[in-house]
């Protein structure tokens, strides 16, 4: 997939609305996903200092809210939705390097520009705040600090398993393993998996795992054929063998 051209003539900018309450009373202790993000471990003074910071962001589908080579000086809470990295290669084609779900972070950057994209797969909603205001509350929060760094941790595992199922695994075996993952962070988000909705496209996966989208088209077809999962509708899975599919996606 060629997208030289969409990204040049993309502007380079934070792709967010400001959203009506932003600074509603109470919005951090109501926050649908405030038990499993960053925030979990704050106390009562710390979330009301939240709440004077964030900005609610709303993204329609494939909006983008921040592309490579932009200032990183926003992070975000995903609380509703689903999105997307990827970077361009030299060669115009597209590498898909994550998704992000509800509950997890995105726009920590080591460096001071993103070196990836985010667009949102389905209409979206982020909870963002200043790096700089972030930095001093975690001054004064250690565990919020704790916090973040196990969850990046958790990400460079993630990024780890990534790199695994592009350099050794057969087409079968990465897509078994692709939905096991999916799976398992949609139950720790309190989504559905049964069945398990895929808010990617056939084309956003087979980036992801290095595939065509014949290959991946295929390959959920066997799955089917071998009982392993159904596909009740075009971005629906059912597994229907989870222990099947985990010996599967174990090699």
């Amino acid at each position: 997939m060629d997208l030289t051209q969409v990204y040049a003539d993309s502007a380079r900018r934070i792709g967010c609305r400001r959203g009506k309450s932003h600074t509603s009373e109470g919005f951090c202790r109501e926050c649908a996903v405030q038990s499993r993000a960053f925030c979990a471990v704050l106390d009562d003074a710390a979330l009301t200092q939240l709440e004077d910071l964030h900005v609610l962001c709303e993204l329609a589908p494939e909006e983008s809210l921040f592309m490579e080579g932009d200032q990183a000086v926003s992070f975000f809470t995903v609380l509703q939705g689903s999105l997307r990295l990827s970077k361009l290669l030299p060669d115009g084609r597209r590498q898909i390097t994550g998704f992000v779900l509800p509950g997890e972070f995105i726009g920590l950057s080591p460096s001071a520009n993103h070196d990836q994209n985010a667009e949102a797969l389905v209409e979206s909603s982020l909870c963002r705040f200043s790096i700089g205001e972030l930095e001093r509350i975690g001054e004064d929060n250690p565990a919020m600090k704790s916090r973040l760094l196990e969850m990046t941790n958790i990400s460079l595992v993630r990024a780890q398993e990534h790199m695994l199922l592009l350099g050794r695994m057969t087409a079968l075996e990465k897509i078994a393993s692709f939905l096991c993952n999916l799976i398992d962070r949609a139950s720790a988000a309190d989504l559905p998996s049964e069945p398990l909705a895929l808010p990617m496209s056939r084309a956003d996966i087979a980036d992801y795992l290095g595939l065509t989208i014949e290959t991946v088209s295929r390959t959920f077809t066997k799955l089917k054929t071998e009982g392993l999962i159904s596909l009740p509708e075009h971005n629906q899975v059912q597994v229907d063998d989870m222990e099947g599919l985990h010996r599967l996606a174990e090699g």
